[in-house]
């Protein structure tokens, strides 16, 4: 097995060599923007981690919510215009139409969640589309429960508390900035 002593490294000259430096995490160097509602980096790690999932089907996700918040606030559907005349999931589905509204609304997340390590970038996406009638006030509010339900359904068990939490404030946040870009235009 050997003998403690040949455990230990040691130059040719008997002394012990220098530690090795190994250059600093640079996940434990990231802070995160006082702008954001964050108190950690880990939460926006968890965010964009669970954000990957979504990501990869975000159409089908889009849909789903969509159809979800039309089913919940059906007097939101003559606000999209092209898919008032859309009455069943299966036309809402197929119709290109109602993609390119759910798959716009849920770009602004996809955008936000993309830019956190660059606030400026994520505060021009929210307050463009503000400016653009793509989210009202209302609407963000209204949405917001079907927002965690689309989330619950695409990651499953991985939807724990405390992403549900950090999905919370990334919501707060995103509402606030909208309100706040409204009142600035109206």
């Amino acid at each position: 097995m050997g003998t403690i002593k040949s455990k230990f490294k040691r130059t040719k000259s008997g002394r012990r060599a220098k530690p090795v430096k190994l250059p600093e995490s640079s996940s434990a160097r990231k802070t995160v923007d006082p702008r954001l509602p964050f108190n950690n980096y880990r939460q926006i790690f968890s965010i964009r981690n669970a954000w990957k999932t979504v990501a990869r089907s975000l159409e089908d996700t889009a849909k789903d919510h969509l159809i979800r918040f039309l089913a919940r606030c059906p007097n939101y559907k003559e606000s999209f215009s092209g898919i008032g005349n859309l009455n069943t999931e299966e036309e809402m589905r197929e119709s290109l139409e109602f993609e390119t509204h759910a798959v716009n609304l849920f770009g602004l997340f996809d955008d936000v969640i993309s830019n956190l390590e660059n606030v400026d970038a994520a505060l021009s996406d929210i307050h463009d589309a503000a400016q653009s009638s793509l989210m009202s006030e209302a609407l963000v509010k209204d949405m917001e429960e079907t927002f965690y339900e689309t989330l619950r359904t695409v990651l499953d068990d991985r939807f724990t508390d405390a992403l549900k939490e950090n999905y919370t404030l990334l919501y707060s946040f995103i509402t606030t900035e909208i309100q706040k870009a409204c009142g600035a235009t109206g």
